[in-house]
């Protein structure tokens, strides 16, 4: 193989003077997404942003925009300057201040919310500070909290009296980020909780702050789903973007919202100067839309749907036929049980394959079950498509990419990567301090809490979603409940490639054999001090146990109607499941996360060691490689409105969504549409974090050396390694 991707199974069917596969690579060069490391506008570029126009009135076409945008350039380098020019006049230096230690200021740490409120906080970072009148810090003490969340912190009472102190503070700080210098990792602190001492308390040997309720990364208790508690993004959220990705997304994020806005009012105005084609238009050129202009019809064919179905967004999973050895079943599960709309059609899906001759799995029937149309709701009907009803069986594959593509969003991109990650992000930061596992892991696992509550509030909760898909929020919940029930760090393996052709599953198992060179190599290099802080990987344990959802369980295994019954063997080879693994039951309930260790103190005669290596790959693995791949290709696959959508509406024709492209009753309307386009521009465009790109330098150089080694075959899998995210972005 030469260091180009195939893109298709018939790559050398020749179209004019050219093979479809030449063809195919021009255009995914031509609409590849390029990311800049300064985090400025990206490329195949919107259209500039004077271009947009709502009806005769310009938008934005005015000198005053352009002023405004150069002003929002202006104050984000006033803000940095301003936030450097202040730690540079009163640095809070790490020099101990007096010298006799004739006094200590003792307490105690917990955990503030209710069901908490008993666990102790281990080894914050404590210092004890004077502000002198002139502004500048000095430090009396530091230290930390021990395993039992208690501190004792001894000082100099006489300097610490001093009149030139105004005031003190007793500063509780929590690691943000980690960065790296060579190959050191540098924690960096920010203040959690300052917490005044008066001056003229301290009259004895000792002064007692008692206990310290600390509201830390705060488990969720308002949905069954291990997330954290965020009231306000701006004001309570345990962790902040870092300026350099504040100033990337906004960014990258004018030219989608502004087109989306300059149609919305459009729609308003006059919604007759709108269609789907002109909106399409407005955005950047996705693959299928590229691909049609060159080969029109071809992105329909079953020669791209099978392709795509194995190596795209979606990179399906392929079940045997019971029947028939030689067959394979890709199974979608629509609206089942889960609250649903009655706008939306998602019906369950099954494409029936039989492998081709250049291993790819060629679709040789359609079954959808449930409701395509507002005539019928049974949510057993059973409908059956095949290629000797060539207009139907188009429009069934537009049904099934659109099916495919929501539940891809649901299961595998939302619960699997950025909820799933979220787990091990809260557990991680709630316990890990001085273990270098927290060196190991922040890196990938910073700032997905703040993307997920973003995702809520746009995306899934009354967001775009609800509105153009099937699915309710409360339906979304429960789904990425069952779907998280599903997934487990322990044993789980990259998906099993069926032949040379199947991209997706040869980059995983070799992104998978990286990421375990490295952890392996980390773990030998700091063996000593993970075994001393063993106490901070049983607390990480104990906390993703607990806080796991309940383990899933089909729950109608022996309906035949019932598309659900195939789900748990469907998940055993997706997600790798194993009901059988062992779990523990906490408040009556089996739940999904196996215990890393249940040892305190680190047991040599365990495998512990090994368990935690795997559970820490995988972690890096769902956080970097796998968000990576669902997330950038929904741009290729969820680019085109007709091509693929959230959702097609029921429709009030017998044939319910069987209805083709051009029949615009079933596609979403405008402002779904647009919206739709702003959804997949925005999910794949505004990124910022990447491993051997390391804009912020968190990433230890030796992943970034053992990724670089595989560059070339990377990208025989039509991956770049310098877009292989570093954590969950956007």
């Amino acid at each position: 193989m030469d260091s180009k991707p195939y893109i298709d199974a018939n790559q050398d069917t020749v179209v004019g003077d050219k093979t479809i596969r030449q063809i195919c690579l021009e255009c995914w060069e031509e609409v590849r997404i390029e990311y800049s490391k300064t985090g400025s506008f990206f490329g195949p570029k919107l259209k500039g942003i004077n271009h947009l126009q709502v009806g005769d009135s310009s938008l934005i076409d005015s000198p005053l925009t352009i002023f405004i945008e150069k002003m929002l350039a202006l104050y984000i380098r006033f803000s940095d300057a301003m936030y450097k020019l202040k730690r540079k006049l009163f640095p809070k230096k790490m020099l101990l201040h007096g010298s006799k230690k004739d006094c200590r200021l003792v307490g105690n740490l917990t955990f503030a919310e209710r069901e908490d409120i008993q666990v102790p906080v281990h080894h914050m970072e404590l210092i004890f500070w004077g502000r002198t009148r002139l502004g500048q810090w000095k430090m009396l003490s530091a230290g930390y909290s021990d395993e039992e969340g208690k501190f004792d912190l001894p000082f100099d009472l006489r300097a610490a009296c001093s009149w030139r102190f105004r005031k003190l503070i007793f500063e509780i700080n929590q690691i943000s980020h980690v960065y790296y210098e060579e190959v050191n990792a540098k924690p960096h602190f920010v203040t959690f909780r300052q917490i005044p001492v008066p001056k003229g308390d301290l009259i004895g040997m000792s002064y007692n702050l008692r206990n310290i309720q600390l509201y830390l990364w705060e488990y969720r208790r308002d949905i069954p789903l291990p997330r954290v508690m965020i009231k306000d993004h701006n004001k309570d959220a345990p962790q902040y973007y870092s300026k350099a990705r504040e100033n990337a997304i906004k960014a990258q994020f004018i030219p989608i919202e502004l087109t989306k806005l300059k149609h919305a009012e459009i729609i308003k105005v006059d919604p007759d100067k709108l269609s789907i084609e002109l909106i399409q238009a407005d955005y950047p050129k996705n693959l299928t839309v590229a691909i049609e202009e060159k080969i029109p019809g071809y992105t329909r064919s079953d020669d791209w749907f099978a392709f795509r179905f194995m190596n795209g967004m979606n990179n399906a999973t392929y079940l045997p036929d019971p029947a028939d050895p030689d067959l394979s079943w890709i199974y979608i599960y629509g609206s089942l049980q889960y609250k649903v709309n009655d706008q939306y059609a998602f019906p369950s899906v099954g494409v029936q394959c039989k492998m081709s001759d250049k291993g790819i799995p060629m679709p040789i029937a359609i079954e959808l079950t449930g409701p395509i149309s507002a005539w019928d709701k049974n949510p057993y009907q059973k409908h059956r498509f095949t290629p000797e009803q060539p207009d139907q069986w188009l429009h069934a594959k537009r049904a099934v990419r659109v099916s495919a593509a929501l539940s891809s969003e649901l299961d595998d991109h939302f619960a699997g990567t950025h909820v799933n990650t979220e787990q091990y992000a809260v557990a991680a930061y709630r316990n890990l301090r001085l273990s270098p596992v927290a060196n190991l892991l922040f890196p990938h696992l910073k700032e997905v809490v703040l993307v997920n509550k973003t995702a809520d509030e746009i995306l899934i909760g009354p967001g775009y979603i609800p509105s153009a898909s099937a699915m309710t929020a409360h339906g979304i919940v429960d789904r990425c409940v069952d779907v998280m029930g599903a997934l487990n760090w322990k044993d789980w393996t990259p998906m099993r490639p069926l032949s040379d052709n199947h991209y997706y599953a040869l980059a995983e198992n070799l992104f998978w054999e990286v990421v375990g060179e490295y952890v392996d190599e980390f773990f030998v290099e700091y063996q000593d001090r993970i075994i001393k802080y063993w106490h901070e990987v049983y607390c990480f344990s104990e906390d993703l146990v607990n806080h796991s959802v309940p383990v899933f369980q089909s729950k109608r295994l022996n309906d035949e109607n019932d598309p659900e019954r195939t789900r748990e063997a469907y998940y055993a080879e997706r997600y790798r499941f194993n009901p059988n693994h062992p779990r523990r039951s906490v408040k009556g309930q089996l739940r999904a996360v196996s215990p890393i260790t249940e040892n305190k103190i680190y047991d040599p005669a365990s495998d512990d060691w090994n368990q935690l290596k795997h559970a820490c790959k995988y972690a890096i693995m769902i956080a970097t490689f796998m968000h990576t791949w669902v997330n950038e290709h929904q741009y290729e696959d969820i680019g085109e409105v007709k091509y693929s959508s959230l959702g097609l509406r029921f429709g009030e024709k017998p044939e319910g969504i069987i209805l083709p492209e051009s029949d615009t009753s079933i596609s979403p309307d405008l402002l779904r549409s647009t919206q739709m386009m702003w959804f997949s521009n925005l999910l794949s465009r505004t990124e910022f974090g990447f491993i051997t790109r390391d804009e912020e330098g968190d990433i230890n150089p030796l992943f970034k050396a053992r990724l670089m080694e595989h560059k070339e075959v990377f990208l025989k899998y039509g991956i770049r390694v310098e877009d292989i995210e570093s954590r969950t972005n956007i």
